[in-house]
Formats: structure tokens, C-alpha cells, sequence
């Protein structure tokens, strides 16, 4: 018992004296990198230009945002007034840009997304 307590002791020391050694260790190197780095001006780390990524919607935000069944987005809205741009999995994503620009034009012009639609077909056989 007194053997374990001893190598108790000696092994808490040993550790103090390594935990002692790194911190002296650890002061030299923060002195070593404050002579190297210029005091008169601030480090500024350069910022990589970011690229914005389109936002991108699926078909729960769709419907809850028109306002209809996921039945009338798929028989009406899907493939003919908006275009998936993004598939993961079998999940398809819309640019919210296209679908703000479709409620828009639905709006101005007070029409169903049926009749939309057919508005639309009309135009392209022309």
C-alpha cells in the first residue's frame, strides 16, 4: 500500500515537471512568432471570395407558398410552368427566383395555374 502511494506521489510530480517544461516551451514559441510578426500592423487574414448559391426550394415550400395540393403542383405547375434544376435522390429542388417569378406573373395577370398553363402553350404554337 505504501509502494502504490509513493508511485502515486512520483507520478504527480512527473507530470507537474512535464506540464512545467510545455509551458516553457509554449512561451518561447509565442516569443519567437511576436519577433517575427510585424507590431505596427494588424494581421488581416484574406477572405476568399464567396459565390452565392441560388436558394433552392422543394415541393413541401412550393405548395405551402402557392397554396394548393401537391396533386394540382404535379398535374399543373411541374414540368410545365416550373422546371426542376436540382435532383437529390428522387427529391426535386426549384430556384426560389423561378418560383417568386411565376407567383408574380400569376398574379398580375389573376389566373389559375391551369389556365396559365394554357396561356403559355398558346404562345409557344404561335
Amino acid at each position: 500500500m505504501i509502494f502504490a502511494f509513493e508511485s502515486f506521489i512520483l507520478s504527480i510530480m512527473e507530470t507537474n515537471t512535464t506540464l512545467t517544461q510545455l509551458l516553457e516551451e509554449t512561451k518561447k514559441i509565442h516569443d519567437l512568432l511576436a519577433d517575427r510578426i510585424p507590431k505596427h500592423r494588424p494581421m488581416v487574414l484574406e477572405q476568399q471570395p464567396t459565390q452565392e448559391v441560388p436558394e433552392h426550394v422543394d415541393i413541401t415550400w412550393l405548395t405551402d407558398y402557392f397554396g394548393i395540393s401537391k396533386g394540382t403542383f404535379y398535374n399543373e405547375v411541374d414540368g410545365k410552368l416550373l422546371e426542376a434544376i436540382l435532383n437529390i435522390g428522387r427529391r426535386p429542388y426549384y430556384l426560389k427566383s423561378d418560383v417568386i417569378e411565376l407567383m408574380t406573373e400569376r398574379k398580375k395577370k389573376h389566373l389559375g395555374f391551369k389556365k396559365l398553363n394554357t396561356e403559355r402553350k398558346k404562345k409557344e404554337n404561335k
